[in-house]
């Protein structure tokens, strides 16, 4: 079982106690593969799992408040991970359930440089919403982020 599937499957303070220590003698691995699935349960998940989501956010800060004593790479992940969540519960608010199906797509460019627009496209609401939620961490002043639906849409295929 996945060190992931074990933060979620917590029932008691020992369970944790006894999770933690587990995972702390083991390091980098244990803890990476924790910070991982939580990252692609963001991307799935919709707003039937919010709650229990937050639960498990709220879980493993009080387990590993510190996760910076692991590997520096990880001196901002519960507030970089509680910030996706936050800004994906955001847009479920924003659009209605009935307008959530089909194929949606992430643009982010700034008007005020050469660089090309990064296009996500062919992408679920749950992935969208996520794939928003994470470039808005690090916006600037003049970069535009847009989640858009696809209504209409050609595809042609090169021979």
């Amino acid at each position: 079982m996945s060190y992931y599937q074990q933060l979620k499957d917590i029932n008691s303070e020992e369970q944790g106690i006894l999770f933690k220590q587990t995972v702390e003698k083991i390091g980098f691995s244990a803890f990476n593969e924790i910070v991982q699935s939580f990252y692609e349960d963001l991307k799935k998940i919709n707003e039937n799992e919010f709650e229990q989501m937050e639960g498990w956010i709220k879980l493993g800060k009080e387990l590993f408040p510190t996760p910076v004593l692991i590997s520096p790479v990880w001196e901002n992940f519960w507030q970089e991970l509680s910030a996706i969540y936050q800004y994906k519960v955001e847009l479920y608010n924003q659009i209605s359930v009935d307008q959530r199906g089909g194929e949606w797509q992430v643009l982010y460019d700034n008007p005020m440089t050469t660089e090309m627009t990064v296009c996500h496209s062919g992408k679920t609401f749950e992935e969208a919403t996520y794939l928003t939620a994470k470039y808005q961490l690090t916006m600037k002043r003049a970069e535009v982020l847009k989640l858009q639906k696809v209504i209409t849409s050609i595809t042609k295929n090169g021979k």
